[in-house]
């Protein structure tokens, strides 16, 4: 199966730089949420189009500033990370007649990485990050469409399948106008990509008008995504 689609959002972060925190230079948090649709197309099940989605991210770093003699700064850093992905297609019905369903995807994972920022005296400032991404716990909700449950049919609301391996990359490039002495704008082009392998399985048992019981059992199979763009904002 495969989805594409085109999402919007905001992004916001907060960075603490002081020499005085012993090992530690840098603090920063940061926060995104985006928004929009996408088109699922698989072999098996058909395509749906324009299928809500979001998501939301939010990620702790600290940092060892390190200063070069060119107005350049490198901090490695490494933190904590969270991201939902949510995709809501309950109620809908694919060009094959399969029920939608709405799916949660939860990551938890460790971020390492390396960032660095280039004055130059045009007023220009030059930025980028690379990033490896250690994923470490994961959980795949998938709700059961209500058409599945009914005409006499009980089942449980959902399945939830843990997930334990993978991994993710990203990185970005940032470039930076002075346009008063607090404010920078920013354009920043990113990538960003996640490997996911196969989730333990989750069983559910299922009851039909006649008490007649049976046990289905899935897995969320193994995964993976790509996310680029570009982000704009301003710097103070």
């Amino acid at each position: 199966m495969e989805d594409k689609g085109f999402m919007y959002g905001m992004s916001a972060s907060y960075s603490l730089r002081k020499e005085n925190l012993g090992p530690v230079s840098m603090i920063k948090a940061e926060v995104q949420a985006t928004w929009g649709s996408i088109n699922y197309s698989s072999v098996s099940t058909g395509s749906i189009h324009a299928t809500p989605d979001s998501m939301i991210e939010g990620r702790v770093l600290l940092g060892t500033n390190l200063h070069s003699a060119d107005q350049t700064l490198v901090t490695p850093y490494a933190g904590l990370g969270y991201r939902k992905l949510t995709d809501k297609s309950e109620g809908m019905i694919s060009s094959s007649g399969a029920f939608g369903y709405d799916r949660e995807a939860n990551y938890r994972y460790a971020p390492v990485g390396i960032e660095f920022t280039s004055s130059l005296e045009t007023g220009w400032i030059i930025g980028g990050m690379l990033e490896y991404d250690f994923f470490f716990d994961g959980t795949q909700i998938t709700s059961i469409p209500r058409d599945m449950r009914s005409n006499g049919v009980t089942v449980s609301n959902q399945f939830t399948n843990d997930q334990r391996d993978g991994y993710g990359f990203r990185t970005s490039l940032k470039i930076m106008k002075r346009i008063s002495d607090t404010y920078c704008l920013v354009f920043e082009p990113y990538c960003r990509y996640w490997n996911i392998k196969e989730s333990r399985p989750d069983s559910i048992i299922v009851t039909d008008a006649e008490t007649k019981q049976k046990t289905i059992t899935v897995v969320e199979p193994s995964n993976n995504s790509t996310e680029y763009g570009i982000m704009i904002g301003l710097r103070f």
